[in-house]
């Protein structure tokens, strides 16, 4: 049977939707419905202000619609979809389901491949996929980028094609041992080598960069301070927080 709603607003508070024909057969259990607009907006790395330039509507009345302090007028969920790059089923979600936060929209920069040499080691601006990041990462979004694995150096933990999602190392924070991370080596001033390996500090306080490879010729570890012939610079540009792993 097909039930008809004929209302022109949808209520953001806690929706308790019962059945038309109550009287002729059991009612429906309640369903207490949540709204999902502020979760779209954060994985897009939007503010208010800017979603609202964005949308057309005003910073006042998004808050009240992502809070749920207003009703959400029917003919404005095509656009809020638009805006927030959902479906307009995905603004309401039933509040007894599991709740996961949504990471942000980042982009896949560039690639990982031991022993490929390139003079630009990201893609040119166009050729960025968009990828949704780690919910609980509290970094800038501008310290934050993907790169895929390319090849077997790491296909014990990455198989190729892995998305890693990254955090920029700037060499303040602390590397804990077992932590994978992004390697950047430079040779002839503008070739550059970008590998992921597993950091290790050793009783020594040396520092290593050990591959996870079942292929022989990525199984060789070394120093991050190990001089190579030709090799100006090696350096930990990235720290890997998530990956996201093809089936």
């Amino acid at each position: 049977m097909l039930t008809i709603l004929r209302n022109t607003q949808i209520s953001t508070r806690p929706i308790f939707a019962y059945h038309a024909m109550a009287g002729e057969i059991p009612p429906c259990e309640p369903c207490a419905m949540r709204i999902k607009l502020k979760q779209f907006r954060e994985r897009l790395g939007l503010t208010l202000e800017a979603m609202a330039d964005r949308s057309g509507f005003s910073v006042s009345q998004l808050s009240r619609w992502e809070s749920g302090n207003n009703n959400i007028p029917s003919e404005r969920l095509p656009e809020l979809a638009r805006s927030y790059e959902c479906r307009i089923g995905d603004i309401f979600e039933e509040d007894d389901s599991p709740f996961e936060a949504l990471g942000p929209t980042l982009y896949v920069k560039g690639d990982v491949q031991a022993g490929v040499w390139k003079e630009a080691w990201q893609f040119a601006e166009d050729e960025w996929e968009r990828y949704t990041g780690r919910a609980d990462i509290k970094v800038s979004l501008r310290e934050r980028f993907g790169l895929r694995v390319v090849g077997e150096s790491m296909n014990q933990v990455y198989p190729h094609g892995t998305i890693l999602d990254c955090v920029a190392y700037t060499g303040d924070q602390t590397i804990p041992n077992g932590k994978r991370v992004i390697v950047q080596r430079i040779r002839n001033g503008d070739e550059t080598e970008t590998t992921v390996k597993e950091y290790h500090r050793d009783a020594d306080g040396v520092e290593w960069l050990v591959p996870k490879s079942d292929n022989p010729a990525f199984q060789s570890s070394f120093r991050v301070d190990q001089e190579e012939e030709g090799v100006s610079q090696a350096h930990i540009i990235g720290i890997v927080v998530a990956a996201i792993i093809p089936e």
